[in-house]
């Protein structure tokens, strides 16, 4: 079974919440959280055959308590939850406690996979757990186009509740992709492949991102004034 620690080394992820994953998943999620874009979630319960709700254009409510990001710890357990606006029920989070058997990801895991054999239904077999997807948000990287956050939450009932959420590129999302262009092909075509891919990794330095976002807005600006 892979440590906890791989949690900040791997970019694309699956890990359950225990007292031992949470700590690595919250800096995840804080990082992702980092960058000021905007949100798009949908939420689902899996045992319902219907589309699920969708709820675009949603940002950290500020104004909440801590300031939209909830976070507590003890001995015996740890919660992590994100207030967002305008939905009402567009917010997420996830938790570990040790009364739920959720101490160690090792321990949740063999939980997960015992209840296979219980039930046609591979919904509703898992009680008191969180299944946490995350690409991105890994230290030190900035925002990339297809970082994403997927949170399955069995409730006591078994009740699987899906929600996932993806990063807009919001307003300047055009001065955004031209100055990844800018970037990418600043040192010629023989670096643009491997600039372009650090780019969309989040490897590009954010002096360099907003350097580059700059002059693509001053190149654009310039373009729209022509024949005036």
């Amino acid at each position: 079974m892979p440590t906890p620690d791989r949690i900040l080394t791997m970019r694309d992820c699956t890990a359950m919440a225990a007292l031992d994953t949470m700590p690595h998943l919250v800096t995840r999620v804080r990082n992702l959280l980092s960058h000021g874009r905007r949100m798009t979630v949908t939420q689902r319960y899996t045992y319902v055959d219907r589309p699920p709700e969708v709820t675009a254009g949603l940002t950290i409510d500020t104004q909440a308590r801590n300031g939209g990001i909830v976070e507590g710890r003890s001995d015996d357990g740890h919660h992590f939850g994100v207030l967002l606006r305008p939905g009402i029920k567009s917010g997420f989070g996830f938790s570990a406690y040790t009364s739920d058997q959720n101490a160690t990801e090792v321990e949740v895991w063999k939980r997960y996979h015992a209840a296979e054999s219980t039930s046609d239904d591979p919904f509703m077999r898992r009680r008191r757990m969180t299944l946490v997807e995350v690409t991105g948000g890994l230290p030190g990287d900035g925002p990339a186009r297809d970082d994403q956050l997927v949170i399955r939450d069995w409730n006591d009932s078994g009740v699987c509740d899906e929600r996932v959420i993806v990063f807009d590129g919001g307003p300047r999302d055009g001065e955004y992709r031209a100055g990844r262009w800018l970037y990418g092909n600043a040192l010629g075509p023989a670096h643009a492949a491997a600039r372009l891919e650090a780019w969309d990794r989040g490897k590009a330095s954010d002096e360099d991102v907003t350097l580059w976002t700059a002059r693509a807005a001053e190149l654009m600006a310039e373009i729209a004034n022509e024949g005036r």
